[in-house]
């Protein structure tokens, strides 16, 4: 019966109420609980308590960037092809609920007593199946959901305002309760793999609410066999200029955003003294970017539209990390520019998955087919790309700075590495996220768009 039920869920032709938008909202909130992990703790449970080399291990994540790019594809080509009665992307995450658990409960799981290289390889295998299949097979659906919800442009933001305060609610969640419930297990390597066995489960619980009460209400037909043509659809996809400008723009402004974040937890212990101030910076960062997402971006985004909110909030970010630059010691400097990167933070992941189905309808519009899977696997991939590399680069440079891990105090060299790592490189990477987006103009364009869209079907179903 409950089975049924869910079944007769997936193409009500139902509005999009509060209860499906905050279901919808808690996937991030799932979704954040393994990225921020792999991006905020990752490296610093391998270096402090696995004690494995930082320059290693960010040459493995650079390696796992490649099996991504192929992973990403993948999943988007079996969105493409899924016929379920639970629809062509919600089915996926009900698929993958007891991955994510193993998933996030292994990539904190290196046994004790292994040989350095037993460790690498332990490592490369459990990153790329919780990372390369796991969260591409669950995140990657997820988000390609939302432009099977609606086509309105400014309801899209509406959810994706939803999404990002409950994936912000996730991202201090997980920022605020690692520590201590790493402590609580005992602060040892196994209390790793406990934490995570316990904030996998939490997630998968929470991704089960988004499955259950979001609807896909945009018909995609999968296509014949004879129909399917692979060739076709990616020229298609690299013939939509807004969807690569975006695309460059996601890999410039996360790759900032993870560098900043990765590093900050040894920003925290050796220029602060007190790595658990890490736990204040996510609820700062949170707060603010609450704030912005709840009172000021449903009104921006209708006064400015999502390119110029964008943009205007990566200058913020680029203020908020100078001034650290110039107060590195000042707690109270790292307290003011918290609350102020998350004012800039609201906007980004806001307005930039909120721009992700627009440029679902631009393909259409341009080639007469929607490929959301594909669409959304391109995004999805420049996520992870600037997943990836934040951690690489950070752990780079920390290497090349000469980085010891557990010191008690930092050589000079290794701490203005630390220093610039979180200030300097992650401030010129977005500046290259600003000029690539800068001649996107979809936001003018876009009711045109839908017009012509709406034109074509009235004289398609007129026509038969």
């Amino acid at each position: 019966m409950v089975i049924e039920a869910l079944r007769n869920r997936a193409d009500k032709p139902l509005p999009i109420g509060v209860t499906e938008k905050v279901a919808y909202g808690l996937g991030d909130f799932a979704s954040c609980m393994l990225y921020v992990a792999t991006q905020a703790f990752l490296m610093f449970y391998y270096t402090e308590y696995v004690g494995v080399n930082v320059g290693i291990v960010a040459t493995i994540m650079l390696v796992s960037r490649l099996f991504d790019g192929f992973s990403d594809i993948f999943v988007g080509h079996l969105i493409e092809r899924t016929e379920s009665p639970y629809g062509k992307a919600r089915s996926w995450i009900l698929r993958m609920l007891v991955p994510y658990v193993l998933g996030a409960t292994l990539l904190f799981s290196v046994p004790d007593g292994l040989t350095e290289t037993a460790k690498l390889v332990y490592i490369f295998f459990s990153y790329n199946f919780a990372i390369t299949v796991v969260y591409t097979a669950i995140n990657l659906p997820y988000g390609a959901m939302s432009t099977m919800m609606t086509r309105d442009s400014y309801e899209r933001s509406v959810i994706v305002i939803y999404r990002m305060v409950l994936a912000a609610a996730g991202n201090a969640t997980i920022t605020a309760v690692t520590m201590p419930l790493v402590n609580f297990y005992g602060n040892n390597t196994r209390a790793w793999t406990y934490t995570f066995l316990t904030i996998g489960l939490v997630g998968a619980a929470v991704f089960f609410v988004t499955f259950f009460f979001c609807h896909e209400r945009i018909a995609s037909p999968v296509p014949a066999p004879e129909q399917r043509d692979f060739k076709k659809a990616m020229n298609g996809l690299f013939a939509n200029r807004y969807w690569i400008m975006l695309t460059l723009a996601m890999v410039f402004v996360v790759t900032s955003d993870v560098t900043f974040n990765t590093v900050n937890i040894y920003f925290c212990k050796y220029f602060l003294n007190d790595p658990e101030l890490v736990g204040s910076y996510g609820l700062l960062v949170n707060a603010g970017r609450f704030s912005t997402m709840i009172l000021l971006l449903p009104f921006m985004l209708k006064i400015a539209g999502k390119r110029n909110c964008l943009l205007m909030a990566c200058v913020m970010l680029c203020l908020a990390m100078g001034i650290r630059f110039i107060f590195p010691h000042s707690v109270t400097a790292f307290y003011v520019t918290s609350l102020f990167y998350g004012f800039g933070q609201g906007f980004t992941w806001t307005t930039l998955f909120a721009m992700i189905p627009d440029t679902v309808e631009y393909g259409e519009y341009r080639d007469g087919e929607r490929h959301e899977g594909y669409i959304y696997a391109g995004a999805s991939f420049g996520t992870k790309v600037g997943a990836g590399l934040g951690p690489v680069l950070m752990g780079f440079v920390l290497d090349f700075g000469g980085y010891v891990p557990n010191a008690v105090e930092q050589t000079a060299t290794a701490s203005t590495a630390i220093l610039w790592t979180s200030t300097v490189l992650p401030i010129a990477i977005l500046a290259l996220g600003i000029i690539s987006m800068l001649g996107y103009k979809l936001d003018k364009e876009y009711p045109e768009i839908i017009k012509a869209l709406d034109e074509r079907k009235n004289a398609t179903v007129e026509a038969e």
